[in-house]
């Protein structure tokens, strides 16, 4: 139970966001007060569980997009975002929107419109949220922050209402999180439902992990030594190792029997990166097909750098080969574009687009949680635009996420001079020419030759139609 005055939590989140204000120039504090006062008598009367005013959770949503260097529409929206929702009476919802639209702006109403759940319909919330969210990603990054938020108050509720929200926390919005590289909030969102869920083992798996680092940790002071010391002096910035995390074993019960994910080593420009991952081939023996140019060939959350897995010391390493710009953003993600002014990106509209079709009948939820987990590969068009995949996606596949009429045209494809039928199972960096004919049919058996949730729901929705 909150045992302080719940009016001085009120004042104490609007006097932090208020110095917040002071020390960011560049958002609008004029309109930022405005919109307190705004929310504040929107949710006027309105409690939390845990017994503070509710107008508390937009407060701290809304400091999160401070500390994340938003701008002011963001800051906002995150003030206003439940304030419709939180509104009895579809006549009082539509004068509440009316009055965000006419004082904040299109922007502004569009954002809280997209955030406003829809009672009842699960899928069309999350539909609102990813179709706004396909031009503009602060929809996206608000919903964030607002369910990383609503995590602290968790234990307020119902145990069976905590299991629900976590689970969709899981398979949606960390995944969500992960596809767009915002790794911060990602982690973040599966350590607070790790320790919300089974604390016990949460505690306890901490432990394990902090007496395994212990034991280990002159071991890998002596892996990082010797990548120096086989590197020339002034082509690295750092060398950090990458500890494994509690909430990495959320759903994972084996044995905890490493603590090192990996190392990163940091360079000071891109042809560095190259220049490392040669010393470090030539001075220890790397694992055969385990290295990977996510520099000329960015993943699809926008991942830059190198990567490989050698021997040191007996150990198997993987070894991360970044520049330090790449490190940040790689990091931050779709952030680096939110703070150019960058709402929309063409290089997380395919990741977008399959979220969206979780709003479909056709496809669950578990479908979408499946495909990001899954180990992926990265293919190419004749073009050389890259198509990422699922690991045993087939041509019929790779036709699907180019298009989908060429995926219902799709009869095989050319792979190095050689045809293959469309059921191929295509390998990482093949290139794939597709090829069609106009009297083919799409029929069941095509579902067996998929394994991507957008080329089932094209076969499944061609099928119902004709």
């Amino acid at each position: 139970m909150n045992l302080t005055d719940p009016s001085q939590n009120l004042e104490k989140y609007k006097s932090l966001l208020r110095q917040k204000l002071k020390e960011n120039e560049s958002v609008d504090a004029q309109s930022v007060e405005k919109a307190i006062k705004f929310g504040e008598n929107a949710h006027e009367g309105q409690y939390r569980k845990t017994g503070d005013p509710y107008f508390v959770h937009p407060l701290r949503v809304a400091l999160s997009a401070i500390e994340y260097n938003l701008d002011t529409n963001t800051i906002i929206s995150s003030l206003l975002h439940d304030s419709v929702e939180d509104t009895e009476g579809e006549k009082e919802k539509k004068k509440i929107q009316r009055q965000i639209t006419k004082l904040f702006g299109e922007t502004v109403s569009a954002l809280v419109n997209a955030l406003t759940k829809v009672r009842e319909n699960q899928n069309l919330t999350l539909y609102k949220i990813f179709q706004l969210g396909n031009i503009d990603f602060r929809v996206i990054l608000v919903k964030l922050l607002d369910r990383l938020d609503n995590l602290s108050d968790l234990s307020f509720l119902p145990r069976d209402k905590q299991r629900r929200i976590c689970q969709e926390t899981i398979a949606i919005y960390a995944e969500v999180a992960q596809g767009l590289g915002l790794i911060d909030i990602e982690e973040e969102l599966r350590d607070r439902v790790f320790k919300t869920l089974y604390p016990h083992s949460y505690k306890a798996t901490s432990n394990k992990l902090v007496s395994f680092y212990k034991e280990r940790k002159r071991a890998i002071l002596g892996i990082i030594k010797r990548i120096e010391n086989n590197t020339p002096a002034g082509l690295i910035i750092s060398i950090s190792p990458q500890y494994k995390q509690p909430q990495e074993y959320l759903f994972n019960r084996r044995e905890i029997d490493r603590v090192l994910n990996g190392i990163i080593v940091e360079t000071h420009s891109t042809i560095d990166c190259y220049n490392v991952l040669g010393c470090i081939h030539t001075s220890f023996r790397s694992i055969p097909q385990s290295i990977y140019d996510y520099i000329s060939n960015p993943r699809a959350n926008g991942w830059r750098g190198l990567t490989t897995k050698v021997i040191i010391n007996g150990e198997r390493i993987q070894i991360f080969i970044v520049t330090r710009d790449f490190q940040e953003e790689n990091r931050k993600g779709i952030l680096t574009l939110l703070n150019e002014g960058v709402y929309q990106s063409e290089n997380y509209k395919e990741f977008l687009n399959l979220y969206l079709e979780v709003a479909s009948d056709n496809i669950r939820i578990d479908d979408v949680f499946r495909y990001s987990k899954s180990k992926t590969i990265q293919t190419l068009t004749p073009a050389g635009d890259i198509i990422e995949l699922r690991y045993g996606a087939t041509i019929l596949d790779f036709a699907f996420m180019v298009h989908t009429e060429l995926g219902l045209k799709s009869i095989g494809g050319v792979i190095d001079n050689v045809r293959y039928p469309r059921g191929k199972i295509l390998e990482d960096g093949m290139m794939v020419k597709v090829l069609t004919s106009d009297t083919v049919v799409a029929d069941e058996s095509w579902i067996n030759e998929v394994v991507m949730p957008k080329s089932r729901k094209e076969i499944i929705k061609y099928l119902n139609q004709n």
